[in-house]
């Protein structure tokens, strides 16, 4: 967001020697910035416009997050993990993109390592175009969720074990492996849900896959298991 890069542009450039360090309090805090607007009064306007419109931002992404939380829990969608899960993360992916794909893998170690949290897939498709029938790999994987659930597991294995971008014939393939050819079909409801998720992928600001949403927080790109675990851990800690 423009405003964003903004207010830390103007941050950056005129506290180069003051220490926010995590053992100030929020009234030092306070102090130090306060001091910094008396001397700097020039920036006062930019600083609180940006402000403002960061508070509207998170504000606006707040209830976003909430209506896809709900929106994802539909029964629609794919996922895995607890019932009643302690922790939900947002799997935002793409079944042609490598980096969800290497993502997936670390997924998976988090299902086994934590089974009090639950995977919530948010499907989208950037590197495909819908195939002269009217499918692709995410509205492939999303009527075997819905019409052969005992079948999805399999294809979904099968569709981000195949390195790089999907295409009719690797499609084809799996279905034909699995007995799942029935749904390489053009179904409108399914495309429609591949639309409204396309919509709540730029409601929340995301710019590609793959991306995990973990409570409010927003990872982009490939994580390790390491890394994925601190963050969770300190998730359920709070």
């Amino acid at each position: 967001m423009t405003f964003t890069r903004t207010l830390l542009t103007l941050m950056m450039a005129i506290v180069p020697a003051v220490s926010f360090a995590s053992e100030k309090t929020a009234e030092q805090k306070l102090e130090e910035v306060t001091q910094i607007l008396k001397e700097n009064p020039q920036i006062l306007d930019s600083l609180h416009q940006n402000l403002q419109e960061y508070i509207a931002y998170q504000q606006s992404f707040g209830d976003t997050l909430k209506e896809v939380r709900h929106y994802l829990s539909d029964g629609k969608h794919s996922s895995f993990g607890a019932e009643n899960p302690e922790l939900t993360i947002i799997n935002v992916t793409d079944y042609s993109c490598p980096f969800c794909k290497r993502l997936e893998g670390e997924l998976v170690k988090v299902g086994k390592e934590y089974p009090q949290i639950k995977v919530l897939n948010l499907n989208v498709s950037f590197k495909e175009q819908y195939e002269k029938n009217g499918y692709n790999s995410a509205s492939y994987a999303l009527n075997v969720w819905q019409n052969q659930r005992d079948k999805y597991e399999q294809v979904h294995e099968l569709l981000v074990k195949k390195p790089g971008a999907h295409d009719a014939r690797s499609l084809k393939q799996i279905a034909k492996k699995t007995g799942t050819e029935a749904q390489l079909v053009d179904d409108k409801e399914t495309k429609a849900l591949l639309d409204k998720n396309y919509q709540y992928f730029t409601q929340l600001g995301l710019r590609g896959t793959p991306a995990l949403i973990i409570n409010d927080q927003v990872i982009p790109g490939y994580v390790p298991f390491d890394e994925l675990e601190k963050v969770i851990d300190q998730e359920l800690a709070n």
